[in-house]
């Protein structure tokens, strides 16, 4: 696991987690320190109950969905952005693998998260993660069926017999619902095509089909649009065979025990963000969205169902 950090306050301790080793003073200060002290207390009986204690760094981690120079790329500003409007330091923390991710959210390795849909399920019914926002498109979310440029076949019943690519297991628009829409359509994968394999990630399976590693792949649809945006992947070279029906993906999601107010706090964050704020907009034009909106867990409820339809031990073939 590596770390990018971006921070502008020293760490401070989350509660109900370790404690601050006690400060021991000189015997010879005693006598000093003891009437202040005493005074002070006697004023505190009175005073108001302190409020909780504010959490210190926000460790964030994001699916590796794409390459870790591209995941700096799109995250960093949005860390940086966190950090200026709240009162919180900020962590980039990224992991080699969906699972790696996964794993690091069930051990409390990471306070926030950007997840998609199925690894949320997941994490909901594990470690009660908590939906904050996601962006304007993830409740309309599509998958790209990718083939070479000069291929000759027009749809997905002509690659019986072919070699196929999906992303990660774990992943909802690289996996889990592109399996779920075939599955309906009465093809399964593993008898359909000569081959399927798993490239990871959805850049991945982009180059596989590029290259020609395979004759079909299934993707993320906003993240092949950004490929082909950025140059990375040209026309000339990829198509869309096919888009899939919509369904609920991406989720910014936190641990259960975040204290509320600073749920709140990197809630109002997201949702402030906005096109018309110029300072904003590389912000979200990295994050590919225009805005983001407040989520809750039925927004979810389509997805598990489809999760217990799939595989109700939760982890697909």
């Amino acid at each position: 696991m590596s770390t990018a950090k971006m921070s502008k306050a020293k760490q401070r301790q989350f509660p109900g987690r370790a404690r601050r080793p006690a400060v021991l003073l000189p015997a010879v200060l005693l006598p000093v320190v003891i009437l202040p002290v005493v005074a002070v207390l006697l004023i505190g009986c009175t005073a108001p109950a302190p409020t909780a204690p504010t959490p210190g760094t926000i460790r964030i981690g994001v699916l590796p969905d794409e390459s870790r120079s591209m995941l700096e790329q799109r995250y960093l500003p949005l860390v940086a952005y966190l950090e200026d409007s709240t009162d919180l330091s900020c962590q980039l923390v990224l992991h080699g693998s969906y699972e790696e991710l996964q794993a690091a959210f069930e051990t409390g390795d990471v306070e926030l998260a950007w997840l998609g849909g199925y690894t949320f399920v997941k994490l909901n019914r594990s470690h009660r993660a908590v939906p904050l926002v996601s962006r304007d498109r993830d409740l309309r979310f599509t998958s790209y069926y990718l083939t070479r440029a000069d291929e000759s076949a027009t749809a997905l019943v002509d690659f019986r017999g072919r070699r196929f690519a999906f992303g990660s297991r774990l992943s909802t628009s690289g996996h889990l619902m592109p399996r779920y829409f075939m599955r309906e359509s009465g093809i399964d994968p593993e008898t359909f095509f000569e081959s399927v394999i798993y490239t990871g990630a959805h850049d991945a399976t982009a180059i596989a089909v590029r290259d020609g590693e395979v004759d079909l792949g299934v993707a993320n649809g906003p993240i092949i649009e950004s490929m082909f945006a950025s140059k990375r992947i040209s026309r000339d070279e990829i198509r869309v065979l096919q888009e899939t029906p919509p369904y609920v993906d991406y989720v910014w999601a936190c641990q259960s025990d975040l204290p509320a107010a600073v749920r709140t706090e990197l809630r109002d964050a997201f949702l402030d963000l906005s096109e018309a704020d110029p300072a904003n907009v590389a912000i979200l034009d990295q994050l590919l969205a225009k805005y983001f909106v407040p989520v809750h867990l039925d927004d979810f409820d389509a997805l598990q169902s489809i999760v217990d339809e799939i595989d109700p031990s939760g982890v697909p073939r």
